[in-house]
């Protein structure tokens, strides 16, 4: 592509311009790297193996025990955040969140109820803006209904919910603008549903969430083929058509969060919602129209999820702590805690509402708006085909004029819109970036859709009957 001198190619660091208004401020770097120091493999080995100690925190386990079954795990895990409220000043509020759900798997009662521990760190200047960070507490066995014999979960997901609350752990002492909200959910192992209690009461409470993480199986690197894998971490989101839902534009953040943060553990942008044929705690977020993704290792190993501790022909199953890379678990929460710190610190995202190429020049013009109070801002563009942004606009290197409804309008010179994806994102003092907005998409054919048609015709995975489904927010 011929681009201007005026165009800045993306190190590989993620890097961008910082202008003098920002360095008068303290560096998001050092913020998170002051973050990051505070991550502990120790604390977070401590944590699954405590978790593991229970027996079994299956959603119909004994809740008559201090010591064993999921009450004992939810009351242990409430406790844990409850001790971060005095570090954070006041600014941690702990709560349980219940919720009674219908089930319809069969040899499962009719409802059960479930429990979610949740900790909201309250932001400073915009409280009603949310980012969300998940693990589910709750584990199984072979048997899907079986709540008495052992289900250790290390792994799924003890993993996730120690990322979770080591997270909490780092990032309490740190004051963000925006809410951050750490949660272990229950029953996902039975359908998802303590997440899809707390989603479905964050939109019917209209809040604002600017961003979802679950961290699902985030700890085991040795491969079923022998082979360690620990290289890299993969991201998962949903889109309802097309590369740049709301989902993908969070995934696109967490691996510049990770470029610029975290390189020592890259981010694989993997464009499906979940893994063939399963599903994972940042599902109900995305179906409430939230921006939500998924966390996960690089290769699971099958003998190690849903089994019954044994030994068979030789071969070891079960979910043992013994099986888990705590090193690994610390890396993923680094990745965590870089994403949450630059969009927690970062101003809300801009809004892109239209883009188009001029008639007598290759630039490109896109129609934005600005949340209140952003001043500093900077435009990037992509291939259709790339995965993530390959170079990026500095503000001053555009030329930005009035546009309609009190909008703006910037002129991209040398960027030619046919055969790329723009977007805009804001960027704080410290030098945070948030999320990218990018404008619709040109009209795309819609398949003529038939009552003979396959199921690929009538709409595939994270679509309901074909239709794309509505993302809230910004």
């Amino acid at each position: 592509m011929n681009c201007t001198i005026r165009t800045v190619l993306l190190a590989a660091a993620g890097a961008a311009v910082v202008t003098a208004q920002q360095a008068e401020a303290p560096s998001i770097a050092t913020k998170v790297a002051a973050i990051k120091h505070r991550i502990d493999s120790k604390q977070i080995e401590q944590t699954i193996r405590t978790l593991v100690g229970f027996g079994t925190r299956h959603v119909l386990s004994r809740t008559d025990s201090a010591t064993e079954g999921t009450a004992a795990a939810r009351q242990w895990l409430q406790a844990q955040f409850q001790t971060l409220v005095a570090q954070s000043g006041g600014r941690l509020s702990v709560a349980l969140q219940e919720a009674t759900v219908p089930l319809a798997r069969q040899g499962l009662p009719k409802e059960v109820k479930v429990t979610n521990v949740i900790a909201t760190l309250r932001g400073s200047s915009d409280p009603a803006r949310h980012y969300v960070i998940a693990g589910h507490y709750d584990s199984r066995n072979s048997d899907v209904a079986d709540g008495k014999r052992a289900a250790p979960g290390a792994n799924d997901d003890g993993s996730g919910t120690a990322v979770a609350l080591a997270a909490c752990r780092a990032m309490c002492t740190t004051e963000f603008p925006a809410t951050l909200v750490f949660c272990a959910y229950d029953g996902e192992e039975l359908g998802l549903l303590g997440s899809q209690a707390h989603a479905e009461a964050l939109a019917k409470a209209e809040a604002r969430v600017d961003g979802m993480i679950t961290c699902d199986i985030v700890g085991n690197t040795l491969g079923m083929d022998g082979a360690r894998w620990d290289g890299w971490l993969r991201c998962f989101s949903y889109a309802p058509s097309g590369n740049d839902s709301y989902g993908r534009s969070l995934a696109r953040a967490c691996a510049y969060a990770a470029r610029t943060h975290v390189p020592e553990l890259p981010v694989k942008l993997v464009f499906r919602g979940d893994r063939y044929g399963r599903g994972g705690d940042h599902r109900p977020f995305f179906d409430q129209g939230f921006p939500s993704l998924r966390l996960t290792e690089p290769r699971e190993d099958f003998s190690r999820q849903h089994q019954d501790v044994r030994e068979q022909d030789g071969k070891p199953y079960g979910d043992l702590p013994d099986r888990v890379d705590f090193d690994y678990v610390a890396r993923v929460t680094a990745v965590v805690v870089a994403t949450l710190g630059e969009l927690a610190s970062a101003p809300p995202p801009p809004t892109a509402t239209g883009a188009r190429l001029a008639r007598d020049r290759y630039d490109t013009q896109l129609d934005f708006h600005l949340p209140d109070g952003v001043v500093d801002y900077e435009f990037v563009w992509r291939d259709t085909t790339a995965a993530d942004w390959q170079g990026v606009v500095a503000k001053d290197s555009a030329t930005i004029a009035p546009g309609r409804n009190g909008g703006l309008v910037a002129t991209l010179a040398g960027v030619c819109l046919d055969d790329l994806v723009v977007g805009v994102r804001s960027i704080g003092r410290d030098g945070s970036r948030s999320r990218v907005a990018t404008p619709p998409e040109p009209d795309r054919l819609q398949p003529r859709r038939s009552d003979r048609g396959s199921a690929g015709e009538r709409g595939g995975a994270g679509e309901r009957g074909g239709e794309p489904q509505p993302e809230r927010g910004r």
